[in-house]
């Protein structure tokens, strides 16, 4: 019987830990998540993962439309994508960010980049801000 308990006690305290570090690594596999989702240009899974009024679709010439927490949209053109994850933090509010650079000429920008913003909140992402210039 304690050889049971023992075991059961075990169990318990490793599953436990299992979900505890599940939880823990959430923030880091959903940023990853969207930001390959992003860059591989699959819109409709980034879009799931965005907590509203967050939100992003493609619009009729192939340009990508982000709508951030306050509600304002910004269109990227379709030349300017795909997104990539910038180095470092996102800065305070944020948890990362992403950024189109869109064509260059001989490693100089043709146009400023769009730079995303992001924060995790929970279980989704948050667009806080969309920076065009």
């Amino acid at each position: 019987m304690m050889k049971k308990n023992g075991l059961v006690l075990v169990l318990a305290v490793l599953v436990g830990g299992v979900a505890v570090m599940t939880w823990l690594d959430q923030p880091r596999r959903l940023r990853s998540a969207f930001a390959g989702d992003l860059y591989h240009q699959r819109y409709d899974e980034a879009a799931r993962q965005l907590q509203p009024p967050s939100g992003l679709s493609v619009d009729g010439e192939g340009g990508l439309v982000l709508v951030d927490r306050s509600g304002r949209s910004v269109t990227v053109p379709a030349e300017k994508l795909p997104f990539k994850i910038a180095g470092g933090d996102g800065g305070p509010p944020h948890d990362f960010k992403m950024m189109a650079l869109g064509p260059d000429t001989d490693g100089i920008l043709d146009s400023p980049p769009v730079t995303l913003h992001l924060r995790i909140d929970g279980w989704k992402v948050v667009i806080e801000a969309v920076e065009t210039d």
